[in-house]
């Protein structure tokens, strides 16, 4: 337990960085990544592997140095450079629509993109489209009512995407990145997971707060859940 407490308190370190210093933070997540998948599903080396939403390939870096075999994919150009030169062989594609063979990957991976998604159900269609049977999955994503669901308008966000919004733009301007409704939309956990339970070849294997996951528990209250997980994370195979 000490070991999982001091894990969440050096990503609260490197997280408040985040804008002065993303690679420390999105490293030391890509890290832990792969030594989740490594610990669930065996050695990474030769699987072959979707990077959805991939930005600047932070993940895609760390699942190449395991071996895997990645595609990395992002659907805004600007996203890929935004740590230098693009990864290697990226593509520029919608989620929604993955240009990938049906049943072609070990395994697919999507960190913090279903909350800039307008058809998120479209987005879990597509992942398990594309995983063989018996594939695995990561989602990730950041719940709308956590501290940092509004992203750099929160708390604000807290008094609803309108009223937030508005009063956010009437004290801080209104040249910020995320808009709610244009790239940035209001998810919730519980919806999420009622979308997973509705899929006929998906089976949830664990949902956790991404950055405690030993407050796994939570994520079975509606409602607190909502507020407590700072981000969720869905772990869950193709049957």
């Amino acid at each position: 337990m000490r070991a999982h407490v001091t894990r969440t308190a050096e990503l609260w370190k490197l997280f408040r960085n985040e804008r002065s210093d993303p690679g420390a933070f999105y490293r030391r997540l890509a890290a832990d990544a792969v030594a989740g998948f490594e610990r669930r599903y065996g050695s990474l080396a030769g699987k072959r592997m979707a990077d959805v939403g991939c930005g600047p390939g932070y993940y895609t870096e760390a699942f190449r140095a395991a071996g895997a075999v990645v595609l990395p994919l992002e659907y805004d150009p600007a996203e890929l450079r935004l740590a230098g030169e693009p990864p290697a062989d990226a593509v520029v594609g919608d989620a929604e629509r993955l240009p990938i063979a049906t049943g072609a990957l070990d395994a697919v991976f999507c960190s913090n993109m279903l909350e800039h998604t307008p058809r998120p159900a479209t987005v879990v269609d597509e992942m398990a489209r594309v995983l063989r049977p018996g594939g695995w999955g990561y989602l990730s994503f950041t719940n709308w009512y956590s501290p940092w669901g509004g992203h750099e308008m929160s708390p604000y966000h807290l008094l609803g995407p309108e009223r937030g919004v508005r009063l956010y733009e009437k004290r801080h301007g209104t040249d910020h990145k995320h808009r709610v409704g244009e790239n940035l939309y209001v998810t919730h956990i519980g919806d999420a997971l009622r979308m997973f339970e509705a899929h006929p070849d998906l089976v949830v294997r664990r949902t956790e707060p991404r950055y405690y996951p030993w407050a796994a528990p939570i994520m079975k209250v509606p409602g607190a859940r909502e507020v407590l997980a700072w981000n969720c994370v869905v772990r869950f195979e193709r049957v």
